[in-house]
């Protein structure tokens, strides 16, 4: 059986944090991806997950996304993708999940995103 490996960063950029996923995210990987989008959701910015190193995720590393874009929409906080991979952007396309968790091509389309987004008065 091969090995899975993943590595998980958060940069901060002053429009949001950045996620930085690498290699594959599945199963028996999850608890990394999970805990690098709890550090980021923990300082209190928007965040962008940045998918351009990640070579493969299943079901179990979408769900996590879409918990985790919950949880920051529940704290009127926005949490986009960026860079899917073509393996990540088949699964994308599969679930046709492109308005639950917005993904788009670059960092700076998805930092526009952000800059765009209402902000929430009161």
């Amino acid at each position: 059986m091969a090995s899975h490996f993943l590595k998980c960063q958060v940069d901060e950029a002053p429009f949001a944090n950045i996620v930085r996923p690498s290699g594959e995210v599945d199963l028996s990987t999850i608890l990394i991806l999970r805990h690098a989008l709890a550090t980021a959701f923990s300082r209190g910015r928007h965040a962008i997950v940045d998918l351009s190193e990640v070579t493969y995720i299943d079901s179990t590393g979408f769900r996590e996304l879409l918990a985790h874009r919950r949880i920051y929409h529940e704290n009127d906080h926005l949490m986009v993708l960026a860079n899917p991979t073509q393996p990540v952007q088949t699964v994308i396309d599969r679930l046709n999940s492109y308005e639950v968790v917005p993904a788009f091509p670059s960092i700076e389309s998805a930092k526009n995103s952000l800059n765009a987004a209402p902000r929430r008065i009161g």
